[in-house]
């Protein structure tokens, strides 16, 4: 009898830790799924962090660009325009030596 009630008390001790490990393990999961969506969320994160940077990176090449060719159109303008009133100069000049 003694015997048998030792053997139903190792049994049922076996049964719970066999429970509590099921426990820890199901436990542990939970943290493995938890830290890999975790892990996916940084990577997607860091993938848009990424993907912004390299449309920044887009944008300011697109607005030096855009800058560079305004500053030669300001350039040529004022090119322009000292030609221009290069020109009128001397068309007065030639007019003021005609009338001589």
């Amino acid at each position: 009898m003694k015997q048998q009630e030792d053997a139903v008390r190792k049994s049922i001790e076996k049964q719970r830790e066999l429970e509590e490990v099921e426990r820890e393990f199901r436990q542990l999961k939970r943290q493995q799924e938890d830290l890999l969506i975790r892990i996916g969320s940084a990577w997607r994160g860091n993938l848009s962090e990424n993907k912004l940077g390299v449309i920044a990176l887009d944008l300011n090449q697109e607005q030096r660009m855009t800058q560079k060719r305004l500053y030669n159109l300001d350039d040529q303008l004022q090119a322009e325009h000292k030609q221009a009133k290069a020109d009128v100069e001397r068309v007065k000049e030639a007019k003021a030596d005609a009338t001589h």
